[in-house]
């Protein structure tokens, strides 16, 4: 079983359920202020509430939808094969943070009396670590290897994997993000597109009818290596 598909079939449900349980039991026993800061400003001054029926109810709904639609997308066919991928491990990814960050807001409010004075500092700053992080990511240029497949990565981390026998041709390409719809990690067309920047890059043709566009410092030395590597 792949690690996305544990996440989606075992580790979300568990610890949502973990979550769930423990927040209602919070509840009915008196420990979790009515109403519930939902909101904070930037000053990390509680700033929205909702009472705490409501506020149960409501994540309840959210992550069980959320739930749904993680299954949905596993259980769905393989007509994308690239971007399906790619969407699995960013939107699992995103489950988790928005749990953690759900958990801890609601576990700082256990056993309060009121949450209008709850005040967080810059504690919320963390929240923006994992953006950064992905900003961080998506802005450098992919590297690729040909080993027994194709191996793209972006700062050491692969983030996808293609055999070589799928690859129908390689070539040369300038490429522009309003093609794309902006820069970062995009699919148009069929095609997944790398795009930090516009220029040069790579167009790899896959016989399945996807294409992979990838912004390189030097697109001819790759295609250069990949032909010699998969020479005779």
């Amino acid at each position: 079983m792949s690690s996305t598909r544990l996440a989606i079939y075992l580790l979300a449900p568990v610890l949502t359920v973990a979550f769930l349980v423990g927040s209602f039991s919070l509840g009915s026993a008196g420990l979790l202020p009515d109403p519930v800061a939902i909101h904070w400003g930037v000053s990390g001054q509680a700033d929205q509430f909702l009472d705490l029926n409501s506020y149960l109810w409501l994540v309840t709904i959210s992550f069980l939808s959320y739930l749904s639609g993680l299954v949905a997308l596993e259980a769905s066919g393989d007509t994308a094969k690239l971007l399906k991928p790619l969407m699995k491990s960013l939107l699992v990814g995103l489950f988790f943070f928005i749990l953690v960050v759900v958990t801890t807001t609601t576990l700082l409010q256990a056993g309060l009396d009121t949450d209008e004075s709850l005040f967080i500092g810059q504690w919320f700053l963390l929240v923006l670590i994992p953006v950064a992080i992905m900003v961080w990511l998506f802005s450098a240029k992919p590297s690729l290897r040909v080993r027994e497949n194709l191996e793209i990565s972006l700062r050491g981390l692969v983030l996808l994997t293609v055999p070589l026998s799928a690859i129908e041709s390689v070539s040369r390409i300038n490429v522009q993000a309003r093609d794309y719809g902006g820069w970062g990690l995009r699919y148009s067309s069929n095609t997944l597109a790398f795009i930090p920047s516009s220029g040069a890059a790579v167009l790899i043709k896959l016989d399945w009818g996807e294409a992979i566009a990838v912004r390189m410092h030097s697109p001819e030395d790759f295609i250069a290596s990949y032909q010699l590597e998969t020479a005779g």
